[in-house]
């Protein structure tokens, strides 16, 4: 995922499967900043990329765009929210197809920001945008091809 990538290249230091966080299944968010991000915490991540098309999620997505992102976000939200009391939880979400949950889509503006702002040039935030996007539909694209040959040998 880009995300590493991004908050590198804004100069956020941040270390991948933090040990020592973990709820109370045992799993642990897929990273975390080690610099306070907002209000004196941390912030710490978790990403999912839910089936736009599957079975679980068709009858959200065939009314309305991004629920497939929307209700995994929601559902990392509860289970970290309280287990996480000393970091900034931010679930990410993307769906197979491309949409993505409200919170995914202000962050990666948030970062871009960051980085035009850090660079002294305004264009930094359009080109980081774009990388950004460049990358997202390379990882989707073998997403989408993935599940394709995990049903052509059905």
């Amino acid at each position: 995922m880009p995300t590493l990538c991004v908050l590198y290249i804004s100069s956020i230091p941040v270390l991948k499967e933090p040990s020592g966080i973990s709820v109370q299944d045992g799993k642990r968010p897929d990273g975390c900043t080690l610099t306070p991000w907002r209000a004196g915490k941390c912030l710490a991540w978790d990403v999912t990329v839910p089936g736009t098309l599957a079975e679980r999620y068709v009858h959200l997505t065939s009314k309305e765009c991004g629920l497939a992102a929307i209700r995994p976000s929601d559902e990392k939200i509860k289970k970290y929210e309280h287990a996480l009391p000393s970091l900034d939880f931010l679930p990410i979400c993307i769906e197979v197809l491309g949409p993505m949950d409200p919170n995914t889509s202000k962050f990666i503006k948030t970062l871009c920001k960051m980085i035009g702002v850090r660079s002294g040039d305004n264009r930094e935030f359009f080109f980081a945008i774009n990388h950004i996007s460049c990358l997202l539909q390379r990882f989707l694209r073998v997403c989408v091809s993935e599940n394709i040959n995990l049903n052509a040998d059905v």
